[in-house]
Order: structure tokens, then sequence, then C-alpha cells
């Protein structure tokens, strides 16, 4: 979690600097920390939560977050109440798709179910491993993890997807479930469909879930072995041939070959050449790229016609948010806008990254919010 973010609009105050510590803020709610106690506060200031009453609360989603008290869990609406009491359940994780795993019982015995966000059981726990909810199915086991069998559960807790007797099961991902028969070390990968079909035989030696409809696949052993793309009909669009590659990402994905990285497209054509030391993922059209290694490495921006847009220069970067990405030289860090104009002059001791329009950044013992110009709104 950034510390500080969004405390503020533009030219608003909405609390008192009186806490040691405030979160960002999730669906208007935000954590505070004050003289080493956790409350939380709305956007106007006032403590929904009084300070000390909790030892953690989450971020808010779809209006609900968890907390831990004495170290139980429980779950809390935006007013404070507490719709599944803490000790109801040994362990609750967060809510995806709507629904939350809980577990009754220790670790090695305990069951798994699911609960909703008013603390309704949805699906009673009864299985031995589950995991949360992707594309409205969560994948559930009866039995160990080396005779049990796998399963899908849709929202309503009813079996819709049965799954062959694999060694492992994933989660789908843009309708596709990676599967595997035989170890981890030396097991085979392919891929089944939501009615459980094998649509792509196990024949890999690893591979990835489906990201813009390819995944990344692997021949050989994670030391020698090569990387390359197949789609959802199980054909090699880009032959293993790869040292290391990266999912795709705004239609290119990293690459890497004898040391140096670039990036290919989803046919295979190398867009940007294999010649830098390290980059990132794209993001709002734009990849970090560094020549040289490690800490004596320098960082720029490439975009995707492989033109240095921001010449590699800074000591490290971070990707784009919002048109603006934090950049540090010579022990200051700063903001720069996709042309590569440094906006916020680096300047400042630390900096986490801009969300609606302000970021918190730090000159000394002091903190202040900024705006996308650099102005100083206010010290906290």
């Amino acid at each position: 979690m950034s510390m500080i973010v969004n405390i503020f609009q533009i030219g608003e105050v909405f609390a008192k600097p009186k806490y040691n510590c405030i979160w960002s803020f999730h669906e208007g709610m935000a954590t505070i920390i004050k003289n080493g106690k956790v409350g939380l506060i709305d956007k106007e200031g006032k403590e929904v939560v009084k300070s000390g009453k909790y030892s953690y609360i989450g971020n808010f989603s779809g209006g609900v977050a968890l907390v831990i008290k004495n170290g139980k869990e429980g779950v809390i609406n935006k007013k404070g109440k507490e719709i599944v009491k803490p000790g109801n359940y040994d362990e609750i994780w967060s809510f995806s798709e709507g629904l939350a795993r809980i577990r009754v019982g220790d670790e090695e015995t305990g069951k798994f179910g699911f609960i909703d966000k008013k603390g309704k059981e949805i699906v009673e726990p009864k299985y031995d491993e589950a995991d949360d909810f992707s594309e409205g199915l969560a994948k559930v086991r009866i039995g160990d993890d080396e005779t049990g069998v796998y399963s899908f559960i849709d929202k309503k807790g009813e079996e819709v997807v049965k799954v062959g007797a694999y060694d492992y099961v994933g989660n789908f991902s843009e309708g596709l479930v990676k599967v595997r028969i035989g170890d981890y070390e030396k097991g085979k990968y392919g891929f089944a469909d939501r009615k459980g079909k094998e649509i792509i035989k196990p024949k890999y030696d690893e591979a990835g879930n489906f990201s813009e409809g390819l995944a990344i696949v692997r021949i050989g052993n994670w030391e020698k072995g090569y990387y390359g793309f197949i789609n959802k009909k199980g054909k090699e669009i880009i032959k293993p041939k790869y040292d290391q590659v990266g999912n795709f990402s705004e239609g290119l994905a990293k690459v890497r070959k004898k040391g140096k990285y670039g990036f290919i497209d989803r046919k295979g054509k190398e867009i940007i050449k294999l010649k830098y030391d390290k980059v990132g993922n794209f993001r709002e059209g734009l990849a970090r790229i560094r020549i040289g290694y490690d800490e004596t490495g320098k960082w720029g921006f490439v975009d995707k016609k492989g033109k240095e847009v921001v010449k590699p220069k800074y000591g490290e970067v971070n990707d784009f948010r919002n048109g603006l990405a934090q950049v540090w030289i010579d022990g200051k860090w700063g903001f720069i806008d996709k042309n590569g104009k440094e906006i916020v002059k680096p300047k400042y001791d630390a900096a986490s990254d801009f969300s609606e329009g302000i970021a918190p950044v730090s000159l000394g013992d002091n903190w202040y919010i900024i705006n996308k110009k650099g102005k100083v709104l206010r010290k906290l």
C-alpha cells in the first residue's frame, strides 16, 4: 500500500494531519495509524472506526473490508458494522468476484467454503482445498493433495466442471485451465476447457496462463529449456527458442536471448531488437528499458516502435501511471511525462505514484502533498 495517498483532493482538505500514517483511500475509506493503533476514516476525516479496536483493517472492496481483532479475522462494512464477527472462522481471504474463501479448523485438517458480502455461507466448509473465484468458477478439492479429486464450482456451490485425474490443476484464464500430469519437476502441462475436456495435451515442461489469447510454454528444464507461445488450439504460434519471455501486454511481449532483451509481437516478429540488459512490460504505451547492470545501469523508456522516448539516464524508474512515471537520479525522486519532460524535478527523498491527481512526497522529515504540476498543496 502507498502511504498517505488520496487523503486530499486538489485544493480541499479531508483529514487533519494528526495521524502517524494514513494509507490510500479505497472506496472512500482509509486506514489510519494513530499512536501505533489502527482505525478507519472517511474522506471527511470522520473516524468511522476508532483507532485501537482492530490490529488490522484491510482495503475496502465492494463495500467490505477484512479486519483482525485479537488474532481473529472478521469483515466490516463502511459504517464499521461487523458483517462477520472476528472468530467465526479460523481464516478469511479477500473477496473475489463477490465471494470470499473461509476455513473452519486448522491448516492441516480444516475445511474450506465461501461466504458472500453479507456474511452468509453460500458454500458450506466441506472442501480440503479451495481457490478464489476466477471467471465465475472456483477450484475445489476433496481428499488429500495426492489422491484427491479436483473440480470447479459455480457461485451457487454447484459442481459444474469435473477435471480428470491430474496431479495439478490451475485456475481458469480466458476460458482455459492449466493442468499437469506428473510431479512438479518432471510432469507435463496442458490445458482443459470449462467442460473439463482436455484441449491441449500435457506435453510441455512448463506453461503459463493465457493472456491476450496466448500462453507461455517451455520445452526442456528451467536451466536449459526454451520458451515460446501457443494459442488456444495448441498451435505453437511462436516456437520455443527464447531463454526467457513475459506475458503479452498491450500487444507485445518481452523476450530474452543470449542475455539481451527485446520485444516481439503476436506473430513472433521482433519489433524491438534484443539489445537491452533489462526491460519491463508495456504500460500506457511505454516500457522501461535498462542499459548496464544492477546499480550502475541506467533506465529509460521505449515506445512500441522501439523509439527511446526517454534516453537511459536514470538510476531507477517505475512504470507510467496516470500519465506520469517516478524517476530517481542522484539519490532524489521526481516525475516525468511521456515525452521525458521532468514535470516534478527530482528533489524528493521519497515519493509515491499519483492517484486522483495528487501524490505524497517527502523531503527530510517532512511529508507533502503535490499536484501533477509539482505544486505543493499542503505540508503534512
